[in-house]
């Protein structure tokens, strides 16, 4: 079967992206690309069958093009939305969201107008290390990170962030006790757990520590199972193969694929799908679409088959289900604006009306406040 692609530019202010969504038939797979100066800096990767037919793949590949260039305009026109507002959240949210679409000279941007309105809490300074630590800026990233650890030293993720910063200068001894302090804050944490892996292997490769290496293999197994338990969504072919090339005391292949997995979690996914809720908010006023709610709930909804324990997902359907509340109301308050269209003396619509606009706010404000 051919492979086919499809391309596309896109500018907003002064900005000019590029975007290319192509199906490779020799790994079955759509891949949909955003480039800047040349350089890729986002992409997304969905595996499909060889045999769904030509037809339909097309459509396939059309269809997540379409969402694709959707999904990145939406945040780019917030930006634009945002940048009126005195308060600091949607700063921090946007840059968040900024981040995990690899635009981190943008996302770090926000977090600094987070802080300079006031946001005097860590993720800000997460937001900033995390950026820096991705574009090699180790030096910074670690100032950034610690002026977050100043705010909140029990930040699970800013140790964790500290830890991989230490593993990339190859300070190995440092970086192990930053994911081991990472993990005695959150047991739950997957990443740290695989990021000590990483250590392992490494400090292994270069010979730096002895200490490190010893019992290396009870280390490893625990490690990998406790990694393999969090993060369900890896699934078990990865983990065999970072296993097989231990066995085989092939260490650089090991973290070779170990690095290939990326940061990529459940838990990322659930903060996806409720920053996308959040600033959906921020868009449109108090305006939700029932098909988003219902797409996230969807979501999370496999998330939990996936990982029935994991308490972030239950909160955000929590979440999720205020959301559909707001939707409910929406429509009775609608019900009964067309009651009162048809009959205007309906004296019943119009206090059942008055009494849902109330509710209506209410629900909204709690929405917002689950969401901040």
């Amino acid at each position: 079967m051919e492979s086919f692609e499809l391309r596309e530019e896109m500018r907003h202010g002064g900005a000019s992206y590029f975007l290319q969504t192509s199906y490779n038939s020799e790994n079955e797979q759509i891949q949909s690309s955003f480039f800047r100066d040349g350089a890729v800096f986002d992409t997304m990767v969905r595996k499909v069958g060889g045999d769904s037919g030509t037809e339909k793949l097309r459509e396939l590949t059309k269809k997540i093009h379409q969402r694709n260039k959707r999904s990145f305009r939406f945040i780019l026109d917030a930006r634009d939305n945002i940048g009126r507002s005195d308060d600091p959240n949607p700063h921090l949210r946007l840059a968040d969201t900024l981040l995990r679409r690899n635009l981190f000279r943008e996302a770090i941007a926000e977090a600094e107008t987070a802080v300079e309105k006031g946001a005097n809490d860590s993720r800000a300074w997460m937001v900033i290390g995390e950026a820096l630590y991705r574009m090699d800026e180790f030096d910074m990233a670690l100032d950034a990170t610690r002026k977050g650890l100043e705010l909140s030293p029990d930040y699970p993720d800013l140790h964790n962030l500290i830890g991989k910063i230490f593993l990339r200068q190859n300070m190995c001894g440092m970086a192990v006790e930053s994911f081991k302090k990472a993990i005695s804050l959150n047991m739950y944490y997957g990443e740290p757990y695989l990021n000590l892996i990483r250590t392992f292997l490494k400090n292994t490769i270069i010979k730096q520590d002895y200490e490190l290496s010893r019992g290396l293999e009870e280390k490893f197994t625990l490690n990998l199972e406790k990694a393999g338990q969090l993060n369900p969504n890896l699934g078990d072919g990865i983990l065999d193969g970072v296993k097989t090339h231990f066995e085989r005391e092939e260490y650089e292949e090991a973290l070779k694929l170990l690095d290939g997995i990326g940061s990529v979690s459940t838990r990322s996914l659930v903060d996806d799908i409720i920053l996308e809720l959040y600033l959906m908010l921020v868009q449109s006023g108090d305006r939700i679409e029932e098909g988003d709610i219902e797409k996230y709930l969807e979501k999370v909804g496999e998330i939990l088959d996936r990982n029935p324990t994991f308490a972030d997902a239950w909160n955000s359907l929590g979440i999720l289900y205020t959301a559909k509340c707001k939707l409910f109301m929406d429509k009775a308050s609608e019900a009964f604006k067309k009651a009162l269209e048809i009959n205007g003396d309906y004296e019943k619509a119009r206090k059942n009306l008055r009494l849902t606009e109330n509710d209506r706010q209410g629900i909204f404000i709690l929405l917002k406040a689950l969401l901040d």
